[in-house]
Order: C-alpha cells, then structure tokens, then sequence
C-alpha cells in the first residue's frame, strides 16, 4: 500500500501558499539563440535630362547609390532590432545628403548647358553619372561609388570616391579605425602599397615625382574590404597623367593580417588561422 501523506502535505502547503498571495515562480524558458541582424544593400536612383526649347538634349545626369536594411528585422530582440534601425537609420542619412550633393550639381550642370545653348554655342551633351557597389565583410560595409563627369573638353572626368560603415558601432569610419594599431596599420600599409605600385612597370616611370607621398597618404582616399581584402583606388590624374587612367592596388589578407591586428581582422569577418592558410 503506498504511502500518500507526502502528496498531500505538498498539495497543503501550496494551497496555504496561495491563499496568502505567494506564486511560486515559473521555471525558466528556454528560448532559441537570439537571431542576428542581416543586412542587404539597396538601390537609391535619382536622374533627370534637360532639353532646348527645340527638344535637343542638352544634359543630362543619372545617379545610383545604396541604401542598407534589414532583412529580418521582425525576427530580433528589441534591443538588436533597435540598434539596426539606427544603423539602417545613419547609412540612409548619409547616402540621402549624397545624393542631394549631386543632384544639386547635376541640376547646376544642366543650367550651364542651357546658358551656353542660349549663347549661340552648340555643345555636345552635357552628362553626369555615378554608379554605387557593395560589399560587406563581417562588421564592415564597403561602398565604392564611381563617377563619370562630360562637361565640355576632350575627355570626360573620372573619379571614384568610398565609404566605409562599421555595423558594430553604427558608424562611418576611416579605413584604419579597423586596426588594433591604427598607426602602424597606416605606415606598413603604405610601405606595402608603394611596393605593388613599382611592380607595375609599365606606369611606373608615368607616376608624378611625389607619387610615393601621395600613396602614404591612401587612407584619405578610395578603399574598400572585400572578400579578398583590401582595395586601394587611385583616380585618374591621383598617380599620373589622364593617359595612365586609374590605378588599383591590393593587398591580401595574408599581407594585412600582422597590420590590422587579429581584432581587426576578426571585425572583417576572418580569424587569424584563416588569413595565415
């Protein structure tokens, strides 16, 4: 015969304990492991053609940058949902007063072409263009926007132009905010960039006198993290004369792995052992 009184008791006990306004509290829940945010880049577009009062084309500008969101966003905590706003919130912010810088100057370049239409001139089209890519690399987004300029002359101008956006800090950062040494990752990189520089013999005697200058100073300029590590672009007339064109100069994960650190290869998505394969 078993033995009830423990059952019983219990049963007692907890109805007394509730009568007197004691619950006894739940048993943890176990929850999944908290989602991360995924980020994807979107396009920003905004274009406009001008034409005489006889419907001749007279310029024209097209623009296409990026804009960041969420793909998931339903799916994070409020605090990791919040914080992807924000970032969502400054990568618009920026790219929005982008676009308005240029749409400002495409509408100043289509006035000038009607001026000059008004003069007597006959000019060919006027045009102003600038396309965005992007990469992203653990924490970092990479933009690259490149930009084609005609406004009259023998050739139109070239220039390409970045930025880069850490999804850690919800910030836009200068390229050697990455290193655990930013000083160092901004000297070594320039010894190492110098060096692919003269291996391109055939532009090498076409560089400016102070073109070795001008490669320390590379992160001032276009530079981009990708898959297979940093990119350094150089526009046209930067390096050289219009004929040498743009100059692009890599270094490697392995050729970064002792300048940015394992803290700042680990915010670019890779592990120490993987740059040293």
């Amino acid at each position: 015969m078993k033995n009830n009184a423990f059952p019983i008791f219990l049963a007692a006990w907890l109805i007394l304990l509730a009568a007197r306004g004691f619950t006894p509290a739940p048993a943890p829940v176990q929850t999944a492991e908290t989602a991360e945010a995924v980020y994807t880049l979107e396009a920003l577009s905004e274009e406009e053609t001008f034409l005489s009062e006889g419907g001749r084309k007279l310029a024209d500008y097209s623009y296409q940058l990026l804009v960041l969101s969420v793909a998931n966003l339903e799916e994070l905590s409020p605090e990791e949902a919040e914080a992807a706003q924000r970032n969502v919130e400054t990568f618009h912010a920026k790219m929005s007063a982008l676009m308005e810088e240029l749409t400002a100057y495409g509408a100043v370049m289509g006035d000038d072409a009607a001026q000059m239409e008004r003069d007597g001139y006959t000019i060919e089209a006027y045009y102003d263009r600038a396309a965005a890519s992007g990469t992203m690399a653990g924490d970092l987004v990479s933009v690259r926007v490149d930009q084609c300029s005609y406004t009259g002359g023998a050739h139109p101008n070239r220039y390409t132009s970045s930025y880069l956006f850490d999804l850690r800090i919800g910030q836009f950062i200068d390229p050697t905010q990455l290193a655990d040494d930013p000083a160092a990752f901004q000297c070594g990189a320039a010894e190492l960039l110098r060096e692919k520089a003269d291996a391109i013999t055939r532009n090498r005697d076409g560089y400016w006198p102070d073109y070795g200058e001008i490669i320390s100073r590379w992160s001032e300029g276009a530079v981009l993290f990708d898959e297979e590590g940093m990119l350094v672009v150089y526009s046209t007339y930067e390096l050289g004369p219009y004929v040498m064109g743009e100059v692009e100069l890599r270094l490697s994960y392995e050729e970064l792995a002792g300048l940015i650190g394992d803290g700042g290869l680990a915010r670019l998505g890779m592990a120490p052992a993987a740059a040293e394969e």
